[in-house]
């Protein structure tokens, strides 16, 4: 029988047969859609309604969901030209309210505009000609991240700083003023699995202050489960959740199947091929962007010491013509002195040819 055949029954069946110990080299990794999007589309649908309500759960949002049908179920790419593209998870509610699951292994800086690209798609893709627009149903993107925001960012009239290591993110349309909602319209979830995991290996329990509902968190650790170093803390959720031990047994049986198995590592080859490739992007970005600054750097300083320089020069040209004025001035002094000595040399001469006058004045006279 294969994994993807009557999966709820066997499901059921395995928690009766469950042992205590988990076989984790059976157990897929989550964080690969393959095996993500197996397990809630192929298995019990209780599992995926049970996700979802967690998630919501986490932000306090009041919807609880009982029914749901999956709109996508296939496990195939939807082109063959596409080398990567996500297999992720398209269910509708009863109300129509549209819910897309990515499943990435990349941070939320690449994901941002990407899943607005997709709320825009479905969103679009809804609407009916002659339907009015307030009655189009909402649509909810949930991606789950391996990384989040790269700076920290400031709310504005708030005076917290929002954490760069934030679990899960619920973003709206909202006013910056006030932060009412403006539209129910668009719900993005963004969980950071990889801050999770950090999280929960650092205080060794699921007590985390970004998940308050248990059962998110729950979920967050069977996702993360290759990353969760003390394994006695997924035994214990097992435990407690039927639907996390029902999850767990799930994927045993799933990751035993082998063409299951070989369909999961070709799945697993690809995705770490693109991070890889991702990966080497960045850091050649990364270069290119630090080689630039070193360059601006350096453009900036040549400039600042032309700058210098020329400056230099301009003073040193108006010490110079200062020095010049100096120096006629100076010399002018010098002419005048001159002219001035002149004078008196003259003065002098004309006074003893005076005094000559005069003596021979007085000795005619005697």
């Amino acid at each position: 029988m294969s994994a993807d055949e009557d999966v709820a029954g066997l499901a059921a069946q395995s928690l009766v047969n469950a042992t205590p110990e988990i076989d984790y080299s059976q157990l897929m990794d989550l964080r690969i859609d393959f095996a993500f999007k197996l397990l809630f589309t192929k298995g019990d649908q209780r599992l995926l309604i049970s996700l979802l309500n967690a998630i919501f759960a986490n932000k306090k949002i009041p919807r609880m969901i009982k029914s749901l049908k999956i709109v996508n179920p296939y496990l195939e790419k939807e082109s063959s030209d596409d080398k990567y593209s996500i297999l992720d998870i398209r269910a509708e509610l009863n109300d129509s309210t549209n819910i897309i699951i990515e499943m990435h292994m990349y941070g939320l800086h690449e994901l941002k505009s990407k899943t607005i690209r997709s709320w825009a798609r479905v969103y679009g893709e809804e609407l009916v000609v002659g339907q009015k627009y307030a009655g189009q149903p909402p649509t909810i993107i949930i991606a789950f991240t391996n990384g989040n925001v790269k700076a920290i960012e400031k709310a504005k009239k708030i005076s917290r700083v929002i954490r760069k290591n934030k679990i899960h993110r619920l973003c709206m349309i909202m006013d910056r003023e006030d932060f009412t909602v403006f539209t129910n319209a668009m719900e993005l979830h963004y969980i950071d699995m990889k801050a999770f995991a950090k999280a929960v290996n650092k205080v060794g329990s699921i007590t985390i202050a970004d998940t308050k509902e248990e059962m998110f968190a729950k979920w967050l650790l069977i996702i993360t489960h290759d990353e969760i170093k003390d394994k006695k803390i997924i035994a214990k959720a097992c435990e407690e959740a039927e639907e996390i031990q029902m999850a767990v047994s799930t994927l045993e049986r799933q990751g035993k199947d082998k063409i299951t198995r070989q369909a999961y590592q070709r799945r697993q080859d690809e995705v770490y091929y693109f991070i890889k490739n991702m990966s080497e992007r960045d850091e050649f970005r990364q270069r290119a962007e630090v080689a630039e600054a070193e360059f601006k750097k350096e453009k900036q300083r040549a400039e600042n010491e032309k700058q210098r320089a020329e400056n230099e020069k301009q003073r040193a040209e108006k010490a110079e013509a200062s020095i010049e004025k100096e120096q006629q001035r100076a010399e002018k002094e010098q002419q005048r002195a001159e002219k001035e000595q002149q004078r008196a040399e003259l003065a002098e001469v004309e006074n003893e040819r005076l005094l000559k006058e005069i003596e021979q004045l007085r000795a005619m006279t005697r």
